[in-house]
This record gives C-alpha cells, sequence and structure tokens, in this order.
C-alpha cells in the first residue's frame, strides 16, 4: 500500500519538474528539470510496477495503515482492525490523482 502511496508522489513530483522545466526560458535549467522530472516519473513507474510484481509478499509481510489496531484473538494471533473510514482514504488518493493528472496534461499541453 505504501509503496503505491509512494509512486504516486514520485509522479506528482516528477510532473510538476517536467511542467516548470519546460515552461523556463534558461535553457540550461529547463533541461535539467526535464531531466530530473523524468528521471522522477520513471520512478513512480518503477515502485508502481514492482508493488504490483510483489503485491503478495508485501500484503502478508507488511502493514502501514494508518489509525490500525492491532488486537490478539482468543488463541493468542495478533490481527489488525482497521477502523478507518473509506470516504476518508478516497479523498486522501483522489486528491493527489487528479493533480497529478493536472500536471501531467500541463505538461503534454505545453
Amino acid at each position: 500500500m505504501m509503496a503505491r502511496v509512494d509512486s504516486l508522489i514520485w509522479f506528482m513530483a516528477g510532473f510538476a519538474q517536467l511542467f516548470v522545466g519546460s515552461s523556463l526560458d534558461s535553457a540550461i535549467l529547463g533541461t535539467i528539470l526535464e531531466i530530473t522530472g523524468g528521471s522522477s516519473v520513471l520512478l513512480g513507474l518503477y515502485a508502481l510496477i514492482f508493488v504490483a510484481r510483489h503485491h503478495k509478499e508485501f500484503e502478508e509481510a507488511y502493514s502501514k495503515l494508518e489509525k490500525t489496531t492491532m488486537t490478539r484473538d482468543e488463541q493468542g494471533r495478533i490481527y489488525r482492525i482497521d477502523d478507518s473510514n473509506k470516504a476518508v482514504r478516497a479523498v486522501w488518493y483522489g486528491i493527489p490523482i487528479l493533480l497529478t493528472f493536472l500536471a501531467a496534461l500541463g505538461w503534454l499541453a505545453n
């Protein structure tokens, strides 16, 4: 779960750098920002593909859900209870996805 959020952050940073780099009048600084922006987009793509490929390994071994409560059942096994609101979680994913999409459109239109 966390690597998917990380890939979204890489996408946002990369498209922002591509957008700013293509808008600058300075050729050297614009080129540097476009190169680093493209690299950030590639890192986001790599993180997304890596998580998709190794999803089961992460799902069973690692959880970074916030507001997760760990409790024990009658046999002493630990399990997690996720009380987070689905609407709040959708907003936390929806807004960055929308901003990333708008940054990508702005870069492509520029």
